[in-house]
């Protein structure tokens, strides 16, 4: 399996539509602050995500449907190849392959859903801000800043909930690694290895865009940043008392189509004090919608 393969395993199982919606991203009036100055998201390490299960549940489907596939195929053979290698062998290379360190995974979320109760509670603690971003954001102008990042490639698409297009997707890729294991057994450690840890990186790709369908009400879709670990220049930011590693992603502020302030930020001065940090950045306020969330908390 080439890396060819690999992006065209990808591009059928990864959700990019044409017709990208308007996107808004929740954030703290820290993160508004630098985003609307400086014209960069902070992409977050997934490590760091708050629900620690993400990864997990992709691996775990994965690792069960090879191991699966792996005994019905070495079933087969095992009635004609009486000196057939040790199945235990081959089966240890597998849950080798997952004990593999992961490529460093960068996330940014998005949300069709423009004013969230889930998502103002979660990630702005109410009090916080929305940005409404062109679909442009999404579809071709945020970049890399390449002075200062080597090596990183991006992938963007909707987070997929349906569980049966997760089992179809890690299906077919199970497929790949029991097919590499039993054609090229006989390869070289470095050549064998090789392949897996591209089989390795599809799957990495897809357990950052396969979430569990608890989380649909999110309605999330994502920028997904992979970079080799000596090419990262990674900054922390404080949240819950926690360091956060992170690096940055710029964008053309022109960007931004408007700000929604959160359903507990009730404060007379709150919009004024919007539009005249704004002003002061040289955003035209004429083309930037200010509102407020319509959620109808009582304090």
């Amino acid at each position: 399996m080439d890396f060819n393969e690999v992006n065209e395993l990808l591009s059928r199982h990864l959700d990019t539509p044409n017709d990208t919606p308007p996107l808004y991203h929740y954030t703290s009036v820290y993160g508004l602050e630098g985003i609307m100055d400086k014209g960069e998201v902070w992409v977050s390490h997934t490590d760091f995500l708050n629900d620690k299960t993400e990864r997990l549940y992709s691996g775990n489907i994965i690792v069960e449907l090879i191991e699966k596939k792996f005994k019905a195929k070495a079933a087969e053979l095992v009635k004609d190849l009486k000196d057939y290698p040790p199945l235990n062998n081959l089966l240890d290379k597998i849950r080798e392959v997952f004990q593999i360190k992961n490529v460093p995974t960068f996330v940014l979320s998005l949300s069709t859903n423009k004013d969230s109760n889930l998502l103002w509670s979660n990630y702005s603690k109410d009090d916080g801000y929305n940005i409404e971003f062109d679909p442009d954001f999404f579809e071709e102008d945020i970049q890399v800043e390449t002075d200062n990042i080597k090596g990183a490639t991006l992938f963007k698409s909707k987070v997929i909930y349906d569980e049966e297009k997760h089992f179809l997707a890690l299906s077919e890729l199970a497929d790949k690694y029991v097919e590499h294991f039993f054609m090229n057994r006989n390869q070289s450690d470095e050549d064998f290895g090789s392949t897996l840890q591209k089989m390795h990186l599809a799957h990495q790709v897809m357990a950052a865009f396969f979430k569990d369908s608890c989380f649909q009400q999110e309605e999330e879709w994502r920028i997904v940043l992979f970079v080799p670990i000596k090419n990262i220049p990674i900054e922390h930011r404080i949240m819950n008392g926690a360091f956060i590693p992170y690096v940055k992603l710029s964008f053309d502020k022109k960007l931004i189509k408007g700000v929604t302030i959160g359903p507990k930020n009730k404060m007379d001065i709150s919009e004024e004090g919007l539009k005249s940090f704004l002003n002061t950045k040289g955003y035209n306020l004429n083309r930037i919608e200010i509102k407020r969330s319509k959620i109808p908390y009582r304090y």
